[in-house]
């Protein structure tokens, strides 16, 4: 009669050769592999920062190198049909916008205090003048006004994922305040615009800057700022000439 030792060897002899052992080890092995990585690519593992950095980095690069001027021609004329036939009393401002904004930037990056140079030109067209003294000196003109634009490291979600918010205003004209935010990556030397107009829409054309199109052109295309001031003031002389008083 076959003993507990003898019966127990038998069995595990059995199951050493007939895959037994082979089979758990496999699926113990697969759930430890599939539990670490489930660790590794969770909303806070370094596994899921990683493949995202490394998609980006494959999948930017190529819609960045894909040329739409082809499609600009077509799109613009189905869009001035559209306009033509419509009510809306800023057509052509829509039309230029548009135009402005489907164009591709001659350059791949750009300086951000060359983005407050533009900011500058945008206080001088639009900077509100009813509040403002007149200089009576020579030529009739107003006053300077300041724009000031600076930049604030807001941080980021992950240890190697950075951003700051750009903020641009004028201070005699609150209206002209203009934020938006650009972020980066820890390894790379340029950042990218974010926050700017994220919906465009016939009426949001209708409404935006010359300067705003701007941003949102440097954002749709993907343009590298380098930033090389965190922050900077000038004093603008408004374009609006103040108008003659008879007496």
């Amino acid at each position: 009669m076959e003993t507990l030792e003898q019966a127990i060897a038998r069995i595990v002899n059995e199951k050493l050769n007939d895959g037994t052992v082979e089979r758990i080890v496999s699926e113990k092995l697969e759930k430890a592999v599939s539990d670490a990585m489930d660790d590794v690519f969770s909303y806070r593992g370094k596994g899921r920062e990683e493949l995202k950095s490394r998609i980006e980095g494959i999948m930017v690069p190529a819609i960045e190198k894909h040329d739409f001027n082809r499609y600009l021609v077509k799109i613009d004329t189905v869009l001035t049909e559209i306009i033509n036939n419509t009510n809306l009393a800023d057509n052509e401002r829509i039309l230029e916008n548009f135009k402005e904004l489907m164009k591709e930037p001659d350059y791949k990056e750009i300086r951000l205090s060359e983005i407050f140079e533009e900011y500058c030109k945008h206080v001088a067209e639009n900077v509100d003048t009813d509040n403002l003294e007149i200089d009576t000196d020579d030529t009739p003109s107003y006053q300077y006004v300041s724009a000031v634009m600076d930049v604030e490291d807001t941080g980021g979600r992950y240890s190697s994922y950075k951003e700051c918010t750009v903020t641009l205003e004028c201070e005699e004209d609150g209206e002209l305040k203009i934020q938006f935010r650009l972020v980066k990556w820890e390894e790379d030397e340029a950042w990218n615009i974010r926050d700017v107009a994220e919906h465009v829409d016939i009426n949001s054309l209708r409404r935006m800057s010359k300067f705003e199109v701007f941003l949102c052109t440097l954002k749709r295309a993907y343009v590298d700022v380098i930033i090389d001031t965190n922050r900077a003031q000038e004093e603008v002389q408004p374009e609006a000439e103040p108008e003659p008083e008879w007496r």
